[in-house]
C-alpha cells in the first residue's frame, strides 16, 4: 500500500492544483448562495471524477494485477505527451490582448445551485486533469495491492481533487465575510497569471509522466 501511494505522488500533487476549479469556487463564494453554489460547483466537477473512478473499479482496476505495469506505464507517458503538446499549443498561441475570466467562469456570476452543479460538470469535463485521474486509475489497476488497499488509494486520489475546493469553502466557513479579501486577492493572481499557471502545470507535469513513462518502460 506504501508503494502503491508513492507512485500515486505526482498525480495526487497534480489533482491538487487545478485553477479553473479554485477560481470558480472562489468567484461561487461572492454569489448571492455562496456555501451552496460553491459546493454545487464541487460536487459537479467531482461527479466526473467519481465516474472515471467507477468505471475503472468496474473494468478491474479493483482486481489486483488485472492491468499489466507496461501498459500503466504507457498510459502514463502518453499523458505525459499530451500534456506537453497542449502545453506546447498553448505556449504558441496568441494569448488575448484583454485578459478576462473565461466564459463559463463568467456564467457563474449569476449561478443558482443547479446552475453551478451543472457548471461543474462541464468544466470538469474539459479538465486536463482527467488524465490524471486515469492516469491514477490505471496504476491501482497494475498494482498488486488487495481491494480494500485499491479502493483506499481511489478515495486519496478523490480527496486530492477536493482539496481545490475544500480549503476556500474551509476558509470562507470560518472567517467568513472576512475571508473575501484574501480570497479576492487570490482570484485576482491566478487570473492575471492564468497564462503562465497553465504553462507551469501542463509542462512541469508533461515533463514528469513522459519520464516517468520512459524510466518505466525501460
Amino acid at each position: 500500500m506504501d508503494e502503491l501511494i508513492v507512485q500515486l505522488l505526482p498525480e495526487v500533487a497534480g489533482l491538487m492544483i487545478t485553477p479553473g476549479a479554485i477560481i470558480g469556487c472562489i468567484l461561487l463564494l461572492q454569489s448571492r448562495q455562496p456555501v451552496h453554489n460553491a459546493v454545487a460547483f464541487a460536487a459537479g466537477f467531482l461527479v466526473v471524477y467519481v465516474m472515471i473512478a467507477v468505471s475503472a473499479l468496474l473494468g478491474g482496476a479493483s482486481d489486483p494485477g488485472s492491468t499489466t505495469p507496461e501498459t500503466s506505464h504507457g498510459a502514463g507517458l502518453v499523458i505525459g505527451l499530451i500534456f506537453l503538446s497542449i502545453g506546447s499549443w498553448t505556449a504558441v498561441r496568441q494569448p488575448r490582448p484583454v485578459a478576462g475570466r473565461p466564459r463559463l467562469l463568467r456564467e457563474l456570476d449569476t449561478a443558482h445551485p443547479p446552475k453551478a452543479f451543472i457548471l461543474g460538470v462541464a468544466l470538469g469535463a474539459i479538465n486536463p486533469n482527467l488524465f490524471l485521474m486515469i492516469s491514477g486509475m490505471s496504476i491501482i489497476a497494475s498494482s498488486t495491492v488487495g481491494v480494500v488497499a485499491a479502493l483506499l488509494a481511489t478515495l486519496a486520489l478523490l480527496i486530492a481533487a477536493f482539496i481545490d475546493f475544500l480549503i476556500p469553502i474551509g476558509a470562507y466557513l470560518a472567517l467568513g465575510e472576512r475571508a473575501r479579501t484574501g480570497l479576492d486577492a487570490v482570484e485576482a493572481w491566478m487570473l492575471r497569471n492564468s497564462r503562465t499557471l497553465t504553462l507551469f502545470v501542463l509542462f512541469g507535469f508533461g515533463a514528469l509522466f513522459t519520464v516517468r513513462g520512459v524510466v518505466d518502460l525501460m
